[in-house]
């Protein structure tokens, strides 16, 4: 009976002491609040007023905080320029201009070496998205124009708060390591650490990867020259007929240069073997073939003979 006394005074007694501290604690709290609300308070005193001031009229309650809304916005354009190296300078010009960069870069040129397609990928902050399309648009005639904007504010909301849980679940792990003191239970929370950092890196990898995408526009600018009008804006006289039979005549050396080396080759395999066949063939035609009338003569005489 004295034993089960004690007992309970010693619950009692704890108890009391755990209430004093959430009390304390509770109280400690509520200063700290209350001295955040006091050395807060002129500044939510003044944005309240400064709302209020900039928008009257509007219900100056403070609304909850939301999460930052995240989009993946893309664009590309296509347009036709009679100039594809000026082309080219202003969408680098452009991209400067809004502190982006260019990702992609693939040029192609014509029978003369000018550039007569080019093709850009370009990296461009999505605040600025908007403003460098409408610029990239009037880079020449434009032939089209297309954007795609992908809301994944939920998707970004979600990795963040996986991450924070798995960092937290990653503490406890290595605090339960800490404490482990049996091999097999040290391997066991090893193994349970290993596959959750894992998980946290590729949580990691995904969550950059968001970022990467919501903070930099892509844009894909293609560039091919004006077909219907000449680079010297004429398409006829002297000199562009020069310069059409000098292509022509340009033209007519590959396709001669091309089919002497397909030939060429050939020329020892056919030595080797049609000048012997040619050389026997003729040694048959110079030999002396037999008379038919010699041979008829011998025949009589024998039989005279005979």
């Amino acid at each position: 009976m004295a034993l089960a006394i004690t007992i309970i005074s010693v619950l009692a007694l704890t108890a009391c002491g755990g209430s004093a501290g959430s009390n304390e604690s509770a109280d400690s709290g509520s200063a700290e609040t209350s001295l955040a609300d006091t050395g807060g308070g002129r500044a939510a005193e003044g944005t309240a007023a400064e709302k209020q001031a900039a928008e009257p009229g509007q219900d100056t309650k403070q609304a909850p905080a939301v999460a930052k809304q995240a989009i993946i916005s893309t664009g590309a354009i296509a347009t036709e320029v009679k100039d594809v190296a000026k082309a080219r300078t202003r969408v680098q010009h452009v991209t400067d201009k809004h502190s982006g960069q260019v990702a992609e870069q693939e040029t192609g040129t014509d029978e003369d070496g000018r550039p007569g397609h080019a093709r850009m990928v370009l990296r461009i902050p999505s605040a600025s998205f908007a403003e460098a399309m409408a610029e990239l648009e009037k880079l020449g005639a434009l032939v089209d124009s297309s954007t795609t904007a992908t809301d994944v504010t939920t998707e970004v909301v979600d990795t963040d708060v996986r991450v924070k849980n798995a960092r937290a679940s990653i503490e406890r792990i290595r605090t339960l390591l800490a404490r482990a003191e049996r091999i097999g239970d040290v391997i066991s929370i090893e193994s349970e650490l290993a596959s959750r950092e894992a998980e946290l890196n590729s949580l990691l990898a995904q969550q950059a990867h968001l970022a990467d995408q919501t903070s930099l526009s892509t844009i894909t600018v293609s560039i091919s020259r004006d077909g219907t009008t000449p680079a010297d804006g004429s398409d006829s006289g002297f000199l562009p007929g020069l310069s059409a039979g000098w292509g022509a005549l340009r033209a007519a050396g590959t396709w001669l240069a091309t089919g002497a080396g397909v030939v060429i080759p050939w020329v020892p395999v056919i030595a080797l073997v049609g000048v012997p066949l040619w050389l026997l063939a003729r040694r048959r035609r110079q030999l002396p073939t037999p008379a038919p009338a010699a041979a008829g003569a011998a025949g009589t005489a024998e039989g005279a003979d005979a």
